[in-house]
C-alpha cells in the first residue's frame, strides 16, 4: 500500500550496508508480488468478478499489454528501445496489473492505522534522505547547470521530490481531519519537512503537483467559495514572501526558486516541450493504432515522452487512448465525490491525484505502478454505499 514510504525506507539499506541496490529492489518486488498472489488466492471466490467499469479498465490494460508485446517482439524498430529492456517492461506492466487485482480486497487500506503508518514511515524516510542525500551524479538533458540531490543511490531527484510532495499532501489531509492541537502541530512540522525535501531535491514538478492537487482538494473538501478564498490567501502569502523564500532555498544549497522563476518567466521546461513536439508528430503519423510504447525516433528516442496522455496515444493510438481518457475522467469524478463526502479513503485519493498531475511532466505510463493500481482501486469503491456510510458516521459522531 505504502508505495512511497516503504520503498523509500528500503532503498537506504544498500547505502548503509554497502550492498548492490538491485538486490534489495528485486527482493522488495518479490515480497510485494508474493503478498499480492496470497491476497488474490485468499479471495479467489470473488477474484474474477468485475463490474462494467472494471471491465473497461481490463480492456485498457489488455490493449496496452498487447501493444508492448508487439513493440518488443514483432516491431523491427528495436533500436528505439535504447537502454530500456523491453521484456522487463512487459513483465513489469503485467506485475502492476497483478498488484492492482489484489488491491481492492483489504478494507484496512483506508483505516487510520494505514494512514498513520504511511505518514510516520514517510517522515522517517525523508529525515534519512536529508542526511544521506547525494548530489545528482549525472548531467540531465537540457538541464546541466542545476544543483539537484538524489535521496540515495536508488531514489533519484525526481522521485525524491515526489516523496516530499506526498508528505505535504498527507500533512494537509491530516491537518484538515484532526481537531487535536498536538496532532495539528505535528502535521505542520511534517508539512515543513515535505517542503524542505522538495527544495533539497531541486525538482520543480512536486511544486506544480502540490499546487494543482491542493486546488482540487480544497474545492471538493471545502466548497467553491471557501476553497477559492484559502487558495487565494496562500498565493498572496507566497507572492509577498517570494524573495525571502528564494533566499531561504539558496541558504540550504537549493536553486529550486531560480528554476521555478525560469519556468514561469522564460517558459523553461528542461527540453520537455521539444520532446512533446516530436511525440505529436509521431501520433499524427500513426493515429489509429499507435507507433511505439517509447519514443521510436527523433528527439527523446528510447525514452518515455514525459507525459502520460501523449504516451497513451503514441503507444495505442485512439484505439487505446480514448478508453484510457474515459477512465481518467470517470476516476476524477469519483475522486471529487469521495473527497466531498470526506470519505476515509481521502488520503489515497490525493496520492492518485498526485500521480495524475505528475504524469503531465515525467514518469512513464507503462512503469507507473501507482496509476494503474490506484485507478483500479477507485473503480472498486461503491459510491452510493460510501455516501450512506459517511452519513451514518457523521450522525454517530453527532
Amino acid at each position: 500500500m505504502n508505495f512511497y514510504s516503504l520503498f523509500l525506507l528500503v532503498t537506504f539499506i544498500p547505502d548503509i550496508l554497502n550492498i548492490d541496490n538491485l538486490l534489495v529492489k528485486n527482493l522488495f518486488w518479490v515480497v510485494k508480488i508474493a503478498l499480492a498472489v496470497w491476497v488474490i488466492f485468499k479471495e479467489k471466490e470473488t477474484a474474477f468478478y468485475f463490474t462494467p467499469l472494471q471491465r473497461l479498465y481490463l480492456v485498457v490494460c489488455l490493449i496496452y499489454f498487447l501493444n508492448i508485446l508487439v513493440d518488443v517482439y514483432l516491431t523491427p524498430n528495436r533500436a528505439a528501445l535504447g537502454d530500456t529492456n523491453g521484456k522487463m517492461d512487459l513483465l513489469g506492466f503485467f506485475l502492476d496489473f497483478l498488484l492492482a487485482l489484489s488491491f481492492r480486497y483489504d478494507g484496512t487500506f483506508d483505516s487510520d492505522k494505514s494512514f498513520n503508518f504511511f505518514w510516520i514511515t514517510l517522515i522517517i524516510g525523508l529525515l534519512l534522505a536529508l542526511h544521506f542525500a547525494r548530489l545528482t551524479p549525472r548531467l540531465l538533458l537540457f538541464d546541466e547547470d542545476t544543483t539537484r540531490y538524489d535521496a540515495n543511490s536508488t531514489v533519484n531527484t525526481i522521485i525524491y521530490g515526489q516523496c516530499g510532495c506526498a508528505l505535504c499532501l498527507a500533512s494537509v489531509y491530516g491537518l484538515l481531519r484532526t481537531k487535536k492541537m498536538a496532532l495539528q502541530f505535528l502535521f505542520l512540522l511534517s508539512l515543513l519537512l515535505g517542503f524542505l525535501s522538495i527544495a533539497k531535491a531541486g525538482s520543480r514538478s512536486p511544486v506544480v503537483v502540490f499546487s494543482v492537487v491542493m486546488v482540487f482538494y480544497f474545492l471538493a473538501r471545502l466548497g467553491t467559495v471557501r476553497g477559492l478564498l484559502i487558495i487565494a490567501s496562500f498565493l498572496i502569502f507566497v507572492f509577498l514572501l517570494r524573495f525571502q523564500i528564494v533566499e531561504f532555498f539558496h541558504s540550504m544549497g537549493s536553486n529550486i526558486g531560480d528554476r521555478l522563476t525560469n519556468m514561469v518567466v522564460e517558459h523553461d521546461t528542461s527540453g520537455r516541450t521539444e520532446i512533446w513536439t516530436n511525440v505529436f508528430g509521431i501520433i499524427e503519423r500513426s493515429p489509429i493504432f499507435g507507433a511505439y510504447y517509447i519514443v521510436p525516433s527523433g528527439l527523446g528516442m528510447g525514452m518515455y515522452p514525459h507525459n502520460f496522455y501523449l504516451e497513451v496515444f503514441m503507444a495505442n493510438g485512439i484505439i487505446g487512448g480514448i478508453p484510457f481518457m474515459i477512465l481518467i475522467f470517470i476516476t476524477l469524478h469519483r475522486t471529487f465525490i469521495l473527497l466531498k463526502i470526506q470519505h476515509q479513503v481521502g488520503w489515497i485519493l490525493l496520492l492518485y491525484l498526485q500521480t495524475l498531475v505528475f504524469g503531465f511532466f515525467s514518469s512513464g505510463l507503462y512503469t507507473s505502478q501507482e496509476l494503474w493500481i490506484l485507478m483500479f482501486f477507485i473503480l472498486t469503491i461503491n459510491i452510493p454505499r460510501a455516501e450512506t456510510f459517511q452519513k451514518q458516521t457523521l450522525n454517530y459522531s453527532t
